[in-house]
């Protein structure tokens, strides 16, 4: 049974992969703006991609989640590369945004995957290591976007087009709403816990019923 599910990780997680996609630019469409449903897929993709390969892997998941998520990281940097430093038509007839925003995307979630599995998967996780965890993410996910937005605003002197910074300052904004997330929550559960107090003491007393006789 081991083996079977070893061998069934690519393919598994290769379709998971591709409903991930499709789901994620599903999600998206809303927008009906194309860069952020090509970014939306390509996110989900990913982070299902890898996530699921974990799943599948009947002994050393996070490694497994880890190595595919790194895997899918590499070939975002070489498709990036390929689509701005050469001519090879699949790659160079993207525009722009899309060359520099899709294989972020796809970057981030794998990052994300490669994070949020072990907390979720291994038993007896505590809802403050996952909270940890989740900040740790968004201080990796805000360094990264600081990266990007130097870069891009060399290249938007140099180059032109501001393409660079603009991906990075969003990806510094996801970076920030994950670090904060679980400080809201703590917020909320604590505004959550005032409000419930609060409404208990505004309850009336029962009334009580008094008799006038007594006996005696």
């Amino acid at each position: 049974m081991k083996v079977f599910r070893w061998f069934m990780i690519i393919p598994g997680a290769l379709v998971a992969g591709m409903l991930g996609s499709l789901a994620g630019g599903i999600v998206l469409a809303v927008f009906r703006n194309q860069s952020l449903i090509d970014s939306g897929s390509a996110f989900f993709g990913s982070f299902v991609l890898a996530f699921v390969a974990g799943l599948i892997a009947p002994t050393k998941r996070s490694k497994t989640t880890l190595a595919f998520a790194s895997v899918i990281a590499l070939l975002a940097l070489l498709t990036f590369v390929l689509s701005v430093a050469t001519d090879i038509q699949v790659f160079a007839d993207r525009r722009t945004l899309d060359k520099v925003l899709i294989p972020v995307s796809q970057i981030l979630g794998a990052l994300y995957a490669a994070f949020l599995f072990p907390p979720i998967i291994i038993r007896g996780t505590t809802l403050e290591r996952f909270w940890r965890e989740l900040i740790a993410l968004g201080t990796v996910v805000v360094m990264i976007g600081i990266l990007i937005s130097v870069v891009g605003v060399f290249v938007g002197f140099f180059g032109r087009t501001w393409v660079g910074l603009t991906t990075g300052l969003g990806v510094f904004a996801v970076g920030v709403v994950t670090w904060l997330f679980p400080y809201c929550h703590l917020l909320f559960r604590i505004r959550k816990a005032q409000d419930f107090i609060t409404d208990s003491f505004k309850q009336e007393p029962p009334n009580q019923r008094i008799d006038g006789d007594r006996a005696g």
